[in-house]
């Protein structure tokens, strides 16, 4: 299914025994870097990876438009807990009023992370977290014990993950502007 562009999967860069200040310095525009535990991880996105994040950038706007619920953009704005923890989302926002940190980070998972980056956001503390995975959405909510997986969004509570997973898969390959068709 998915077999758009030239540079479909993503490619991965690992670099291990690190400090926070070697990932502080590092100025990579366009790539999504993260840190945890001496380890930068930096994910060069295919172009199946951006349009997947376009489809659900666009789904959370339409969503917000048809609700009249105000949305502030984060997209890839790093996110850090000084010293211990940064990661860049591939989309992100909150909802309602401008905040410090997005109440909505999306990863797109094509060939890297995983159930892992949950922990990321956990030590971010951001209060829900979409991971797509195997053509498919999932939804978790914080909780200081870890993220519990939710079927329908705390924020935007007339999505649910298979509604969002049917948009996604139905518009792929063919223009984001088809999304719009779900909001109209």
């Amino acid at each position: 299914m998915l077999s758009i562009g030239t540079q479909k999967s993503d490619r991965i860069t690992t670099i291990t025994n690190t400090t926070w200040a070697e990932y502080i310095s590092l100025d990579l525009p366009s790539k999504r870097v993260s840190f945890r535990n001496g380890v930068i991880t930096i994910v060069s996105p295919g172009r199946n990876h951006e349009l997947i994040g376009d489809y659900l950038r666009l789904i959370i706007l339409g969503y917000c438009r048809q609700s009249n619920i105000p949305v502030f953009t984060f997209n890839q704005t790093t996110l850090k807990e000084e010293g211990k923890e940064g990661k860049e989302p591939d989309v992100a926002y909150c909802f309602e009023t401008d905040k410090d940190k997005p109440d909505l980070a999306v990863e797109v998972n094509l060939t890297s992370g995983n159930i892992d980056d949950l922990t990321k956001y956990q030590y971010l503390k951001i209060a829900e977290v979409w991971l797509w995975e195997n053509n498919q959405i999932r939804f978790f909510v914080y909780r200081e014990s870890g993220y519990l997986e939710l079927t329908v969004s705390n924020f935007l509570p007339s999505l649910n993950s298979d509604r969002v997973t049917e948009i996604v898969n139905s518009c792929f390959g063919k223009s984001v502007l088809e999304v719009e068709k779900y909001f109209s």
